[in-house]
């Protein structure tokens, strides 16, 4: 089975206008061992500290997309509804 990465869906749902960029979170004054300076998110706008796949926020909007069936994933491919059902 292939799993979806985010930064392979995220230009998806900008295209399909189901998400837009989040405003980069301020840089906390003392910073967690999860924190990486070398990697930035599109997702926030390109703010260090962490990248597309590994960002909380986007996680948070894909759910809600797939909790509202806006969003599904089959066959490895992403699907947004309503698009017609092309079969397998």
């Amino acid at each position: 089975m292939k799993y979806a990465k985010y930064a392979e869906l995220l230009p998806v749902l900008f295209e399909k206008n189901l998400v837009q960029t989040r405003a980069p979170p301020r840089v906390p004054e003392r910073l967690s061992v999860r924190y990486r300076s070398d990697l930035s998110c599109v997702f926030h706008q390109g703010a260090p500290g962490h990248d597309v796949d590994h960002c909380f926020y986007l996680k948070i909007e894909v759910q809600k997309l797939i909790e509202a069936n806006i969003l599904s994933f089959k066959d490895w491919k992403v699907q947004v509804n309503p698009l017609p059902n092309h079969g397998t």
